[in-house]
């Protein structure tokens, strides 16, 4: 999954039924005796047919992901828009959920899943004023095709909340939550699809590496926390940015 046709799309932008009405009795005796026709074979269905792929509840209530980047460049700094490295996630609802984040000096957006058919979108801040949040509270509202679902944003506490409607659940999330990793968030899942998104332990070895290290020549700035669980131990690790996933599973992009 590469986001980049995702993200150009958005910065540049349903057996027919017939049949008539059933004969008379005396339509019936008039009509000679036809011999009967013998069936046709039809071919069945491949057994190995796979069903459609399900796709999450946000679809067609939040805007398309090049749009939601688009969005969040436009109100948070479009001059300073990067894509980052994506920290693995080892705990809460988005442990081992793959995602592409998106960084400016005021916030960091992430996509969860599939960019083209996101699982779940986030938005956070690691220092801000109350305003800040409610900025960012305006923001995720505007990502929603729904008036209802706006509503539901628009009444979320900026404290700490968490409500659900029709399939998806809308969180804001503290620093000092044991998943707000010392940055305060705002975000839209569907659980579901969350889960359906996560990767399994051995996935995890194809498509996580350990985190580069910082340039030298890189200014020094207020380091975030490390996405990851505070008695995990776990080695810093971040998500291959091209990785992809065939039949269910993830993998890395051929050689």
């Amino acid at each position: 999954m590469n986001p980049k046709p995702a993200l150009a799309s958005g910065l540049l932008a349903m057996a027919l039924l017939g049949g008539c009405p059933n004969p008379s009795r005396s339509q019936l005796r008039e009509q000679p005796v036809q011999p009967a026709t013998p069936a046709l074979k039809t071919a069945s269905a491949p057994l190995s047919s796979a069903p459609a792929p399900k796709q999450p509840v946000t679809e067609g209530r939040l805007i398309d992901s090049g749009l939601i980047i688009e969005t969040f460049a436009t109100r948070f700094g479009a001059k300073d828009l990067k894509q980052i490295p994506s920290e693995v996630i080892d705990v809460g609802i988005f442990r081992y959920v793959p995602y592409f984040s998106y960084e400016t000096s005021r916030g960091e957006l992430n996509i969860y899943g599939d960019p083209q058919h996101p699982a779940g979108v986030e938005i956070g801040i690691y220092a801000g004023k109350t305003s800040t949040k409610q900025e960012l509270r305006n923001l995720m509202a505007g990502l929603l095709q729904q008036a209802a679902d706006r509503e539901l944003v628009h009444g979320l506490s900026l404290d700490e909340d968490k409500l659900e409607r029709a399939g998806l659940t809308f969180e804001v999330t503290p620093p000092t939550a044991n998943d707000g990793f010392g940055g305060w968030w705002i975000s839209i899942y569907d659980a579901a699809a969350i889960d359906r998104a996560r990767a399994s332990d051995a996935e995890m070895k194809t498509i996580a590496v350990e985190a580069p290290e910082p340039k030298q020549d890189t200014p020094v700035e207020t380091k975030k926390p490390p996405r990851k669980g505070k008695e995990t131990g776990a080695s810093d690790r971040v998500y291959i940015q091209d990785y992809s996933r065939e039949d269910g599973a993830y993998v890395r992009p051929p050689l």
